[in-house]
């Protein structure tokens, strides 16, 4: 009877025990269920805020993006100081506010000042922020593009945005042995634009600030090494004035004139080619003696606008004062006239030049591809002219089909097309790469003293009391171009023909760098933008 009380007594305890581990499972069970849970509400709540987080950033580069073809779209105003230009002082419209006095601790609306974005206080100082209004008060009036211009977000999920771009200007003064940004730049032409972004999805509790900064950059801009370079025959030349290029051949050895063929200025005859019908009373001068008396900074105003203030010297009794001329008797040809005339002048005839002499001989070099004729050497394009041949290339563009040169100047130069009427209608305010497929009569003035024009034409090109800033270059697919020149006229820059030049009335070519020759107050026409490596920060201030 105890037996069977004890073998009772003794199951009865082992069920309690199994149902107490069964419970301490239980309650084990329970617990990693909800630590499970835990973490996968806090993962979940994670990769939404991340997911948010993205997004907001989405909409701050988008906003930079879109700030960055504003930018684009205003390059005429960017740096302009005539009414309507971001820089006119004279006006509290859209346009840009110095950055000089505003602090490390300076905020607008609770956010940092848009000019925080340089942390150096000397180097802020030079800098610029853009304001609609003048003022820069509030986010509404530094507002680069409209807020709403981004709009809602994220796809499907659509979260409406707001995105305030603030934008600062630098404008890099390349006139200085170590460039840098100033607020009143000698030469400012060159910009760099920072863009500060803030997206903030609404009722989302979620923002993100990113900063990035854009420069312009420019492809190399056109010029010639040589006041008149033509590839044909240079004849006549009239009562033309030729300041050469000092340095054309190295530093101290000039160049007026470069031609495959007899240029003729000592009335010598032979060479290869000899010149048909000579030159008249040319005389080619160094800059210093072309002034006279009138200072270097007017030498694109008065040498220009008044007779006689500036002309190369005339011949004396002590001898001939110019490089090379044809006055009163004396004729001199001097180191400066590279030409072909079985070694008449002062020096040896030219062993180089960009495509044939008169008689199919072929100056360039075999080993470049960009010297096969004057285009591709000025324009430093390839494939042009195959080496050796006659005839510009008809193989370009996508289908294979097109004229290289017109190719080269509309797709990869970005060249703007026009005709000869529309040029006439610029005048004074062409500035900038033209192309214009076909012949023209220039007006009285093309290009401006800060502003020069590179104007391509095909055929035949004539100048007839014309004022001239900028490289002219008459192009032909055959090199039979032809340039004219009557009445009073004057270049300061240069002239490239690929054909011959014919010049009977009085006219001056200065040599002038149109490389360089730009406003400071005005962004070339051929700048484009780009990203700055390494300026992507998610923060306003740098470091």
């Amino acid at each position: 009877m105890n037996t069977s009380i004890s073998a009772i007594s003794y199951r009865r305890q082992r069920g309690v025990s199994t149902l107490a581990i069964t419970m301490l499972l239980l309650i084990i069970l329970s617990l990693v269920v909800l630590f499970s849970t835990s973490v996968g509400f806090f993962e979940q709540r994670t990769a939404t805020n991340e997911n948010r987080a993205r997004i907001a950033e989405q909409a701050a580069e988008a906003g930079i993006n879109l700030a960055g073809e504003a930018l684009k779209a205003n390059r005429d105003k960017v740096i302009s100081n005539i009414t309507g230009g971001w820089l006119d002082s004279t006006a509290n419209n859209a346009g840009w506010k110095t950055c000089a006095g505003v602090t490390d601790t300076a905020t607008i609306d609770g956010r940092p000042h848009p000019c925080r974005s340089e942390s150096d206080g000397t180097r802020r100082a030079q800098l610029w922020f853009y304001t609609t209004d003048g003022t820069g008060a509030s986010t509404a009036t530094t507002r680069f593009i409209p807020s709403t211009s981004i709009g809602n977000v994220g796809g499907a999920a659509a979260f409406p945005s707001v995105v305030d771009v603030q934008a600062v200007l630098c404008r890099i003064d390349s006139s200085l042995a170590t460039p840098a940004c100033a607020s009143s730049p000698a030469k400012g032409n060159r910009i760099a634009v920072t863009f500060i972004a803030t997206a903030t999805l609404t009722n989302e509790n979620t923002t993100a600030v990113i900063k990035e900064t854009w420069a312009s950059y420019t492809d190399a801009s056109q010029t010639s090494s040589v006041p008149i370079i033509g590839s044909g025959f240079v004849k006549g030349l009239g009562n033309a004035q030729i300041v050469t290029n000092p340095n054309a051949g190295g530093y101290g050895v000039p160049a007026s004139i470069w031609s495959p063929n007899d240029v003729g200025v000592d009335g010598s005859g032979g060479g290869l080619c000899p010149a048909s019908g000579g030159v008249g009373s040319v005389a080619t001068c160094q800059l210093g003696e072309y002034l006279k008396n009138t200072p270097v900074s007017e030498l694109k105003t008065t040498c220009v606008t008044t007779n006689n203030a500036c002309g190369c010297p005339a011949i004396t009794g002590s001898g001939s004062n110019f490089l090379s001329g044809h006055s009163a008797g004396t004729k001199k040809e001097g180191l400066d006239i590279l030409d072909r005339d079985g070694g008449n002048g002062t020096l040896p005839d030219v062993g180089f030049f960009p495509g044939l002499d008169c008689n199919g001989n072929n100056l360039s070099d075999l080993n470049v591809t960009t010297d096969d004729s004057l285009f591709e050497w000025i324009f430093n394009a390839s494939s042009v002219v195959d080496e050796g041949a006659n005839a510009v290339n008809t193989n370009c563009g996508p289908a294979s089909n097109q004229n290289c040169a017109s190719y080269t100047l509309i797709d990869e130069l970005d060249a703007e097309v026009i005709t000869c009427a529309q040029l006439n209608a610029l005048g004074a305010s062409a500035s900038g790469l033209y192309y214009i497929q076909g012949t023209c009569s220039l007006p009285s003035q093309v290009g401006s003293p800060n502003a020069p024009a590179i104007v391509v034409l095909e055929g035949e090109a004539t100048v007839n009391n014309t004022d001239f800033f900028g490289l002219l270059f008459v192009r032909s697919n055959n090199n039979t171009a032809q340039f004219k020149g009557v009445g009073n006229s004057k270049i300061i820059g240069s002239l490239v023909v690929e054909g011959d030049i014919d010049i009977a009335g009085t006219i001056d070519i200065i040599y002038d760098n149109t490389a360089v020759s730009t406003d400071p107050n005005q962004l070339p026409k051929n700048a484009k933008f780009a990203r700055v490596p390494g300026s992507w920060l998610d923060a306003t201030e740098g470091f």
